[in-house]
Order: structure tokens, then C-alpha cells, then sequence
């Protein structure tokens, strides 16, 4: 190449060489390499004197030659085109390449024909330092506005953000590949659109959410799984809507085509004998072991998801989160996490930009995602002007500051390419990534549906577009590359292979297995229901207590926090009376040393929100933080506690997620208040309550959620147990709502000690962990006698008694006040610590005794809220009699806001707790 006549550094005054020293500062590739090499010889020093921007000046004019204005234009251009040629890139499969832009000629910046055969410094886009301005034209369009727009403009770190360009500059976003990599393509293009033709012919008019238009899909995914091999990858973690999922099932996770056709023939047969609810075909998930060609042996699962398209986002991230730790990938190297999205959902969802945000944070990094949004431009019949605002779907993930590719679903070759780069980004710096693959759908939403009527043009279009592997096949054969009897034996393959599997299915039934209890889940049983032994050794106990107290050399902790630790020891070796955040400490403590990890996240759990725990400190001249617990640890146990990021729905999905892939820890879920959980409800009402029956997936997922009316106001008082209790059937769940210390310490462990994994959803208190009556002693959790109570029983004398109250959680100890106030010993208080499921025989067997009295139900929340409709549907039908509710009347809001009128409220229902008919 031949070399510039004319130096660079002509004509130019100071100020602009302080302006090009800082876009020099910033990004040295964004000045000509002759720039570079000249601030490089003077040193950054000399700007900041007066007499040092005299020398540069005359240094460069005496360097200087007329090029130079005209190298900063094309400079300048180049930079554009980089930062900006995603606009112009031709990613719509059913429309031509769009005209380029004005703003992208040459002549828009300066330069024109007559300058297209000067050279000019390439500043790193070709290989050669000095090109042609044609030649410097023809690759900025081929890598920028050709089937393959990238914008990686947001991307804050410089070297990240010169390794995407160098990336793509370096091929000019286009690799060529060999006859078999070629082969393999056409053949995951042809699997994908001869499945969806199957199940088209043969079943017409039924529910599949065809993956046809976004064809590509799927050589990307078969070569995102060779490339994780190649990674050294153990397992993926797929998550995943309706769209394309069947096709994805069969063709990547390798479900047997005899099972996908038996679930439209109704010909499937549990071979568990597991009775389940079940779901429909398009939500249900699959798992998969996989060898690559390089000998990696890889597991694959797609989990199971809902219609509520992305809420299975944090659940993937959860779950590899957990497979990462329990194999102790710290830098997410073996464990990949994959999210295929849609275009409106992903625009549209705020579980995304939740899901988002937790990306880099330490609790929760799962060292980068890949994410795919299969972009048919069609939600549901929204186009995408009325369902996003910005530019593209994808513009939530420039908040992470990462490569975005659009890239054309027609072009097959580009996509997998893409998805090379991806994998590679994530490789290097650990982060998600995102790929926006442009196609088209060639159904409506669903294949009952008529697109025609809302975007008649659109699907004027996709009815004369020809499907994407004949696209292709077009051509390969143009190549000579591949022929055409090639092609057709690898047609001809698949067809013959799904034939055979329709026949199979035709002539019987399906077997086919839950597969529940494999993995880090043996060991586990849905029919375990043996209440384990949750007391411990007064040993233990000694131990935790020894052990409250100590921090590590060197480390100060706040005083108020020091005199805590002091108290908690002393409660923990007998001398004082238990607290709440005493035996909670207990009870993680002592999981710990029996080898059993513990995680905890919530939005303030290292402290709590009301400040009871404080499982993590401060150091508080250095802000290190320990947790004095931790090192009784033992056999690898490990316990966390992060706050969370000040979100509901993903994080709390997020630890669901966790618990699938790690049921021997206890994962535990706090809200800052019990009422927050409401911003959860899709987890809570999809996943949580459900999965057993609809999947045959357990969770032990733990949920402490603060409640308790003490004037604070309708949002902070309660966590609505309604809902929860209303979610409960089958035995699906525990809810709760404890009374003392020891009960929290053993509802904890016993999660863990059972056999089987159920939700356990905690009314947690607040008032109440610092109530001189809500105490325990340690023989409460290491005596002989020392256990859960699902249900407490009154010490008083049964036939004195003329009225019994039934009552859950803070207001016994309200009831409990009044009495001892009063001294009325004619009116029983029982406690219903564990409102579901309840446990009747034993509620029966404790209201025998007191045969002659009144029994009615006390609550502090409003009838239509809190556990009376519960109560009446569950309780009272088999202890027969009445029982009648005393408790605040029916309300739109769970509490009053003046804390004066709460407490006449209050004060109201107690009395009329205690005021019993003569005669009675």
C-alpha cells in the first residue's frame, strides 16, 4: 500500500489539538494512527502548560502536511459508522436493503469522489495502517450496514468496547465457513421447518406458537452448544416463551419426537404414577445430556415456564446461580445461562430491566447471560410502535452497557456468526450479551389466528417470502459449495425420521418419566411425610453460643453491635431468655454445623429490616464485613447473605430458581415489609404455589414476610396471608404465623431435615422480636422435649373455661395482655401457628377439653383479609359447632393510616374478645 504524500498535522491552532488530544485520551483508536504515534512521542504533560502547547503547536506545524483536515473527516466517518451503522444495516428479512442513510455518504462529512482513490490512515478497520477511502468505504459497509447492525456505543469500557470492533472489523462480520459447518446449518434450518410442516399437516388449527419465520433459531443454538463445549461448559440453563419452544424441545434438547407427537395424540402415560395437574405442551420444560464433538459432555435443561413470558428470566439465572455454587464455578465458566425472549415481552415486561439489574451484582452475577430475542415485529397483534418507545425492543439491555447484534433471520450464516461472537464476549469479560434476531412470523400469535386482520401489508409480504432454508439452499447451490442431491438426502433424513416416530406413536402408547428425584435432588420423595427430630444437643447449642460473639482479629464492630453479640451469647448459654434474632441465629448456625449451606437475600436481610438479625456486620472503622457464624461451617457448607436490589418479582424468582438446583440449601426470601411481596406475585402465583402440580418440580423456597398491624399504615402492616392461603390445595405449601423464638428456630430446621421440599411461607413479626412475652429459653430448642407446634395449646384450666379463642401470630400476644390485665381465666387462648396445612386432629383434640364453651375466631385484620375465610372453609366444618368471628370489619385497605385510630380499632376488638354473655 502505497504511502500518503502529505503529512496529517497541518494548519491546525491549539485548541483543536487539546480537543484531539482528549478524544485521544478517551479512545486513542478514535485519532489517526499518526495522531497516536505523535501524542504518544510528546507525552500527556506538555498540554498542561502553556509553553508545552506552544512546542505541540510548532511540533505540528512543522509536521504538518494539507491531509490532515481531510484525515480527521474520514476519521471522524469511520467512528459513525461504528458508533451508528446499525441504523442502515439490512436486518429485515422481508424487506430489501435499505437505501444508505445521507447522513452516511461521504460527502456528509467532507470528503467525495474526487477523494474515494486518495489514502488515507485506516485507523485500525483494515489490517493495513493507509487504504483507499473506496476501500475504507467497502469495509465499513460490509462490517456495519450489510445483515449484521451492532451497536456498541453504550459500552462504557474501552477495551471491551475495541474488542467487539476489532471483532468484527477483522472479518468484516462475515465468516466463511466450510462445506460441513455449511451442511450442519442447512440442517438445522431444514429440522426446523419440517417439524413445524408436521405438526402442520397433522394437526391443523392446534396451539404450537411456530418457530417458522425465526428458522434460524436454531443452527444458532446448535452451534452455541458446540461453542460450550469448546468452553469447557458442564451444563445450560435455557429459559424460553411459547414461541418456537416445541421446535426448540425437539431439535435442541433432544426430546424424542415419539413423546412431542404423543402429547398432540393424547397418547403420553406417567410411568411414575405421579398424579399432576400437568400444563400445557408449549410450557413444559426438558432436560438433556449432550456429548459435543470436542468429547464435552454437557447438561442441557429448558425449565419449565408459564404464559407470563419473561418471568422465567430470573428463574434461569437463579438456577445457574446454584449450579455454579454448588460446583464452585466462581467465574461462571462452566454453568451458561440462555434466555430466548420476545420482542413486545421483552419491551414491555418489567421483570426484564429487574432481571437486568442484577447482572453485576455479587449476590446474584452469574457471569454473564445470552440472551436472544426471536424479534417477529408482531406482539400478539401490536406493532412495534404501540408496544415499545426507543428504537429497537431491545434497548432495556443498553443499561448494562453491552454488544447489542440485529441481525437478519434470513441470513443463517450471519445469525450463527453472531452468536460465535457472543459466546466469545462472554468468554472474555463475563457479561450477558444480546442478540436481536429480525425474522418474521408466517402464523398470527398462534396458529388459530388471522394476522391478515391487523397487518394485512405485513403478511402480504410473508405469503410471497419464501421460508429461510430454501433461502439458503438458494445459495449453497449458487456457491457449488454443496449440491442439491446433498441437500435433499439431509431433507429427506429428517422427514423419514419423524414418519417413523408418527407410526410409533400410532400403534400405542408413550411412557414417559417426571425424572424428579435425579441429581442434587436424590435422596428427596414426594411421599416422605416423617416429622424429622429438629431439637440439638445442648453440645451444639454450647458450641453456636461460644461462637455468637466472635469476630475476627482486628475487627471492630459497632458498639451498639458488640453489646448485641455480648447478649445473644449470654442468651444462647441460658443466662437470659431467647430473642427472636437469637434463635433464628440458632437455628442457621446449627444447619451449618451439620453441613447444610444457607442463603439469604432480601433487601436488607444482612441487618433486617428491623434490625433484629445483624447475621452480617460491619466492621466499623474499615466497612469489611464477616459473619460470626460462618465458621462452624462444616463439609463445605457455606452460608450467604446479600441485599438484594430493590426489586420483588426477579429476585424473589431469582431464589426460586436457586432452590431448583440446590434443595439441600435452605434458601430463604425477605421483603423489607410482608406487603412488598405483592410486587411478586407473578413468581409467587406461577412458580412458587404451582410448580409441584403443574411440572412436578419441588421447591423449599422460604418466604419471611414481616406482618403485623401496629399502626404503621395499610402498606406496612400486612404481608396478605389471604392470598397465600387462598394458593393453598393439595398440600402445595406451609404458611405460618409463629408466636415464639423457638418456633422460628424449628419451622427453619426442619425445612431442611425433611425428606420432601414444600414453599414455606413465614408471616414473620415485628413487634414481636423485641416483646418481653415473645421469649423462649434454650431448653425450647435443645431440650428433650423440644419441637415445632403447629398448634399451642392454653395452660389454663380447661373447665373453668366459658369461651375458647382461636386466634394466629401478634394478636395472641394482645389477647394475652388483656387477660393478664384483667385476670379473666374463664376465656382459653389457642394458638394456630401453621395455618396450612392445618393440622385438625390435633385442633380437635385440644378443643375436647373444653366441651362447654363458646369458640370463636380473633384477628387483627379485616374480615375480608387475614385467615377467617380460611378458617371458615377449612377449620370449621370439622370441629363442629359454631364459631364466630370477632375482628375489624370487611376493608379495601389492610389498615386505617392514623396510628390513633388503629389503636381504638385494636382496642375494640380485644374488648369484644373478652366480653362473654351472662349465662355463658
Amino acid at each position: 500500500m502505497a504511502q500518503p504524500s502529505q503529512s496529517p498535522f497541518q494548519g491546525l491552532d491549539t485548541p483543536f489539538l487539546k480537543q484531539l488530544y482528549q478524544q485521544y485520551e478517551n479512545d486513542p483508536s478514535s485519532v489517526s494512527l499518526e495522531w497516536q504515534t505523535f501524542f504518544k512521542s510528546l507525552g500527556g504533560e506538555a498540554l498542561s502548560r502553556e509553553e508545552g502547547q506552544n512546542t505541540i503547536a510548532s511540533a505540528a506545524a512543522a509536521a504538518a502536511g494539507p491531509a490532515s483536515d481531510a484525515q480527521n473527516k474520514v476519521s471522524s466517518m469511520i467512528n459513525s459508522y461504528r458508533s451508528f451503522g446499525h441504523q442502515c444495516a439490512h436486518t429485515n428479512p422481508l424487506l430489501p436493503a435499505p437505501e444508505l442513510s445521507a447522513d452516511f455518504s461521504p460527502e456528509s462529512f467532507g470528503v467525495g469522489e474526487k477523494d474515494l482513490d486518495q489514502t488515507f490512515a485506516t485507523d485500525g478497520l483494515l489490517s493495513e495502517p493507509y487504504a483507499r477511502l473506496r476501500d475504507i468505504l467497502g469495509a465499513l459497509r460490509k462490517t456495519y450496514t450489510s445483515t449484521i447492525g451492532a451497536q456498541v456505543r453504550d459500552i462504557a469500557e474501552r477495551d471491551q468496547r475495541r474488542w467487539v470492533t476489532e471483532r468484527m472489523e477483522s472479518t468484516h462480520n462475515r465468516v466463511t465457513f466450510s462445506k460441513e459447518e455449511k451442511t450442519k446449518i442447512y440442517d438445522g434450518l431444514v429440522a426446523a421447518n419440517e417439524f413445524e410442516q408436521f405438526l402442520h399437516t397433522k394437526y391443523v388449527g392446534v396451539k404450537r406458537f411456530s418457530l417458522e419465520g425465526g428458522d434460524a433459531l436454531i443452527p444458532m443454538l446448535q452451534n452455541m452448544v458446540e461453542k460450550a463445549g469448546d468452553q469447557g461448559m458442564s451444563d445450560i440453563i435455557l429459559g424460553m416463551a411459547h414461541r418456537g419452544r416445541l421446535n426448540v424441545l425437539t431439535n435442541i434438547m433432544n426430546k424424542p419426537l415419539e413423546q412431542m407427537i404423543g402429547s398432540f395424540e393424547n397418547a403420553l402415560v406417567n410411568e411414575d404414577g405421579v398424579d399432576s395437574a400437568g400444563d400445557v405442551k408449549y410450557h413444559m420444560g426438558y432436560s438433556y445430556d449432550v456429548t459435543t464433538k470436542s468429547g464435552q459432555k454437557i447438561h442441557m435443561s429448558l425449565l419449565n415456564n408459564p404464559s407470563h413470558l419473561e418471568a422465567v428470566n430470573p428463574v434461569v439465572a437463579g438456577t445457574a446461580r446454584a449450579k455454579q455454587d454448588r460446583i464452585g464455578d466462581k467465574e461462571g465458566k462452566k454453568v451458561l445461562p440462555v434466555v430466548i425472549h420476545g420482542d413486545s415481552a421483552f419491551a414491555g415486561q418489567g421483570v426484564v430491566p429487574e432481571t437486568m439489574n442484577l447482572a453485576q451484582l455479587e449476590g446474584f452475577n452469574v457471569g454473564g447471560t445470552i440472551h436472544v430475542v426471536i424479534n417477529n415485529r408482531v406482539g400478539f397483534t401490536a406493532e412495534p410502535q404501540e408496544v415499545f418507545s426507543g428504537e429497537y425492543c431491545t434497548d432495556m439491555a443498553r443499561m448494562l452497557q453491552i454488544p447489542i447484534f440485529h441481525v437478519n433471520g434470513d441470513d443463517p450464516e450471519a445469525c450463527v456468526h453472531t452468536m460465535q461472537m457472543a459466546m466469545d464476549w462472554r468468554e472474555k469479560f463475563g457479561r450477558d450479551v444480546m442478540i436481536d434476531l429480525v425474522c418474521y412470523r408466517r402464523f398470527g400469535h398462534n396458529e388459530g389466528d388471522d394476522p391478515t386482520f391487523t397487518q394485512p401489508k405485513e403478511y402480504e409480504l410473508v405469503k410471497k417470502h419464501p421460508v429461510p432454508f430454501k433461502v439458503y439452499k438458494e445459495e449453497l447451490t449458487k456457491e457449488g459449495v454443496v449440491s442439491e442431491a446433498e441437500l435433499k438426502t439431509v431433507e429427506d433424513a429428517f422427514r423419514d425420521k419423524i414418519n417413523a416416530a408418527y407410526e410409533t406413536v400410532k400403534k400405542g402408547k408413550v411412557k414417559v418419566s417426571a425424572d424428579v428425584f435425579g441429581g442434587a435432588w436424590e435422596g428427596l420423595d414426594y411421599d416422605a411425610n416423617e416429622e424429622p427430630k429438629t431439637a440439638i444437643s445442648k453440645k451444639l447449642l454450647g458450641d453456636i453460643a461460644q461462637q455468637a460473639s466472635v469476630v475476627p482479629e482486628g475487627f471492630t464492630p459497632h458498639p451498639k453491635i458488640a453489646k448485641l453479640l455480648e447478649q445473644r451469647t449470654d442468651m444462647l448459654n441460658g443466662k437470659s431468655n431467647l430473642n427472636w434474632g437469637a434463635a433464628e441465629m440458632a437455628g442457621f448456625a446449627s444447619l451449618l454445623a451439620e453441613g447444610r449451606s444457607i442463603r439469604l437475600t432480601g433487601q436488607d436481610v444482612q441487618r433486617a429490616t428491623f434490625s433484629h438479625r445483624h447475621g452480617k456486620i460491619v466492621d466499623h472503622k474499615t466497612g469489611e464485613r464477616t459473619i460470626p457464624m460462618e465458621p462452624l461451617a462444616t463439609n463445605g457448607a457455606q452460608i450467604e447473605m446479600h441485599n438484594s436490589s430493590l426489586s420483588e418479582e426477579a429476585v424473589l424468582a431469582y431464589e426460586y430458581g436457586y432452590t431448583l438446583a440446590a434443595p439441600n440449601t435452605l434458601t430463604i426470601w425477605e421483603a423489607q415489609f410482608g406487603d412488598f411481596a405483592n410486587g411478586a406475585q407473578i413468581p409467587i402465583d406461577q412458580f412458587i404455589s404451582s410448580s409441584e402440580t403443574k411440572w412436578q418440580r419441588m421447591t423449599g423456597l422460604v418466604m419471611l414476610l414481616p406482618h403485623g398491624s401496629e399502626g404503621q399504615g395499610p402498606e406496612h402492616s400486612s404481608a396478605r396471608p389471604e392470598r397465600f392461603l387462598q394458593l393453598c390445595g393439595e398440600e402445595n405449601m406451609i404458611v405460618c404465623n409463629l408466636t415464639t423464638p423457638a418456633q422460628i428456630f424449628h419451622v427453619l430446621r426442619r425445612q431442611m431435615l425433611r425428606k420432601f421440599r414444600k414453599p414455606l411461607i413465614v408471616m414473620s413479626p415485628k413487634s414481636l422480636l423485641r416483646h418481653p412475652l415473645a421469649v423462649s429459653t434454650v431448653d425450647d430448642i435443645a431440650g428433650k422435649d423440644a419441637q415445632f407446634y403447629k398448634v399451642i395449646d392454653d395452660d389454663i384450666t380447661a373447665s373453668k373455661v366459658k369461651r375458647v379463642i382461636l386466634c394466629s401470630g401478634k394478636v395472641y400476644y394482645d389477647l394475652l395482655a388483656r387477660r393478664n390485665e384483667t385476670g379473666q381465666k374463664d376465656v382459653a387462648l389457642i394458638r394456630i401457628e401453621q395455618l396450612y396445612p392445618l393440622f385438625l386432629s390435633k385442633i380437635q383434640r385440644v378443643l375436647k377439653a373444653y366441651k362447654k364453651a363458646e369458640i370463636v375466631w380473633v384477628q387483627e385484620e379485616p374480615r375480608n383479609q387475614g385467615y377467617w375465610t380460611h378458617i371458615l372453609d377449612t377449620l370449621v366444618p370439622h370441629i363442629g359447632g359454631d364459631v364466630r368471628y370477632i375482628g375489624r370489619p370487611a376493608a379495601a385497605s389492610p389498615a386505617v393510616g392514623l396510628a390513633s385510630r388503629h389503636a381504638a380499632e385494636q382496642k375494640k376488638v380485644i374488648d369484644e374478645a373478652f366480653k362473654i354473655k351472662k349465662g355463658k
